[in-house]
């Protein structure tokens, strides 16, 4: 295990070198697109989870009908698909976790057992359900950038409710052996209990849950948890004392020895209680002190609920609560490590009701905070801020009001790639039935690089390919050749449609996303040449064993500026030797041996256009003089 651990360690060390060297850059605010409807029609009843792998791949989850229903994220969202067939009861409580690749697991229950759901690929089929444990509910998941799978769930066990958690890894699930709870009578991660999971870069999982009033945390190497637990809450606060702990959140970057574990704590002085959201900072083994994610004082005017937390690679991000009367959405920004920062008021104006905030941290050092908005007058509505790495800024609309009333409560989901891009989902009701809603906002696509800046071809019709814009979702692609459009596409290589002139040819690539937004590679030239060179042979000497022959050759390629011109003439003697024309060795050659021989001679272009000729020798002995 030591073995192992080290080197998740050394895997996750290098990932954070590469993100300081690749990741300097911080991204601006994401371009909205429209919202887009991508379910209706009545049985819409929850949206669960969204998860936005690295590469832009990833899914969102939500249950309709009693089903579980995956929109797979490629490029853009995919039809759904309903992944839990054949299973007689109603499944419910879907969590999603999504890997490079388009890997994705998801996770449900049906008829109080947990599923797993699983494909390797953006097209590959879904797996059949595979029960992994009966007697359960609150499934959390989440998964490593090399496709290691956390899943804590409760079961029915001693006490009431124990905290389990299963790891995926190459294909194979496995459950710890025993449940994680502090202690085996308590009735641990049921209701607001339900236990948080987090995934680290260097493959260890966090495991946070609420028990007997309390909130705990656990580390987990695969299957083999960390043998003490932590106790993330604290006696009292303000000089008010504990009453009870619960709905934790934890979040991990790619070092697990630091973990921001946030959660809802209730205080109380006399017959007066207040709650309060903080966040603990986990350090090894050690929760360092608390701090107030909530940006209130005991005693207050008011307490806060609702916490959240989402960290990035560096363990940089946002912890959100919701003031409890006024509704207000405060936000703490995460520092490296999961250390706790300042606190600041996200939304700008009045809410009538819980926000149900989502913080995602995306990008190296880039977050989103998504949020409902419900006004004295109007329909709610989903609004964002968006961090550029250094600061929140101006909040935004994201849904429509042509398409009803939001419902966040109902589902409120937010991810992002590395590139921070970013996408949000909700559920919105025109009022007929609630729908799916998701909007996809885009960062200015990275510029194409083009592989050279001159290449021979010998086509006239070659294919032009390039590299691909850091861009992670849906790019066009539009290639110009003599300052004229040859054709658009969606990948990164494209064939001329019309034969080329021989000769010289600009062209360049530019990458546009949906929102408009486009960016042009440098010029380059490809340069076709389909006429093979020509080859002109002369020899001279005696044709005699010992005597040196002499061999001329000319080789052209055409006029200048249409043709490559010659690159290589090389020479093969006949008997095994050969070299270039233009060394001694190629001009002139003695033979060992008498024999019949064929000189032949390759002259290649720039090109890659070759020609072959050939001369046949007869070498003899020399007359013997006679003397009279």
């Amino acid at each position: 295990m030591r073995a192992s651990r080290g080197l998740a360690g050394w895997l996750a060390l290098t990932v954070l070198a590469f993100a300081l060297t690749v990741g300097a850059a911080r991204a601006q605010a994401p371009t909205p697109t429209a919202p887009r409807v991508l379910d209706a029609g009545g049985g819409i009843t929850a949206l669960t989870g969204m998860s936005v792998a690295r590469d832009g791949t990833g899914g969102l989850v939500y249950v309709k009908g009693g089903h579980v229903f995956v929109s797979q994220l490629a490029g853009t969202f995919q039809t759904p698909q309903q992944i839990d067939p054949g299973l007689g009861a109603s499944s419910s409580q879907p969590v999603i976790a999504a890997a490079n690749g388009g890997f994705l697991t998801v996770a449900f229950i049906n008829g109080g057992s947990l599923y797993v759901v699983q494909r390797a690929t953006t097209s590959s089929p879904y797996t059949a359900p595979r029960a992994l444990a009966g007697g359960a509910s609150n499934p959390a998941i989440a998964v490593t950038t090399l496709s290691k799978v956390y899943l804590a769930f409760t079961v029915v066990g001693s006490g009431g409710h124990d905290v389990r958690c299963a790891y995926y890894d190459s294909g194979s699930w496995g459950i710890e052996p025993s449940p994680l709870d502090a202690s085996p009578g308590d009735d641990a991660g049921a209701g607001s209990d339900r236990p948080a999971v987090a995934a680290a870069g260097d493959g260890v999982g966090i495991v946070a849950w609420g028990e007997a009033g309390h909130v705990f945390t656990r580390r987990v190497w695969g299957t083999s948890p960390s043998v003490v637990d932590e106790q993330a809450d604290p006696a009292s606060i303000g000089g008010w004392g504990e009453v009870s702990a619960d709905q934790p959140a934890v979040a991990a970057g790619g070092d697990s020895s630091y973990a921001a574990v946030t959660f809802r704590e209730v205080v109380a002085s006399g017959a007066q209680q207040q709650s309060r959201v903080l966040v603990r900072r986990l350090h090894g083994s050690q929760f360092e002190g608390p701090a107030s994610a909530d940006g209130l004082g005991t005693p207050g005017s008011e307490g806060a609920d609702q916490p959240q937390v989402s960290v990035g690679e560096y363990g940089q991000g946002f912890a959100t609560s919701a003031r409890t009367s006024s509704h207000q959405l405060v936000a703490m920004r995460i520092g490296s490590g999961g250390t706790p920062g300042a606190v600041q008021r996200v939304d700008s104006q009045p809410n009538t009701g819980a926000p149900d905030a989502v913080p995602a941290a995306v990008g190296y050092h880039e977050a989103v905070i998504a949020w409902q908005e419900d006004p004295t007058l109007g329909n709610p509505e989903i609004r964002a801020r968006f961090f550029d790495g250094t600061s929140l800024g101006a909040e935004f609309s994201v849904s429509s009001t042509s398409l009803g009333a939001t419902d966040a409560a109902a589902g409120l989901v937010a991810d992002g790639d590395i590139a921070a891009d970013v996408a949000v989902a909700w559920v919105q009701d025109d009022g007929g039935s609630p729908a799916i809603v998701v909007e996809q906002m885009y960062q200015p696509p990275g510029g194409v690089s083009l592989p050279s800046k001159f290449t021979y071809v010998r086509s006239t019709t070659p294919t032009l390919s390039w590299n691909p814009s850091s861009e992670r979702w849906q790019t066009t692609y539009t290639v110009t050749l003599g300052g004229a459009q040859i054709g658009q596409t969606a990948g990164n290589s494209i064939h001329v449609p019309a034969a080329l002139a021989q000769g010289p040819h600009i062209w360049t690539v530019t990458v546009s996303n949906p929102t408009g937004q486009s960016k042009t590679s440098a010029r380059a030239t490809v340069f076709v040449d389909t006429i093979a060179p020509k080859i002109h042979l002369k020899i001279r000497g005696s044709h005699t064993l010992g005597s040196i022959l002499q061999l001329g050759v000319r080789a052209s390629d055409g006029p200048r500026g249409t043709a490559s011109g010659i690159q290589q003439v090389r020479v093969s003697w006949g008997d095994g030797k050969s070299a270039r024309y233009s060394r001694p060795a190629g001009k002139s050659h003695k033979y060992a041996r008498t024999g019949s021989y064929r000189i032949t001679v390759v002259a290649t272009d720039r090109a890659g256009n070759r020609t072959r000729a050939t001369l046949p020798v007869r070498i003899t002995k020399p007359k013997r003089r006679t003397h009279g």
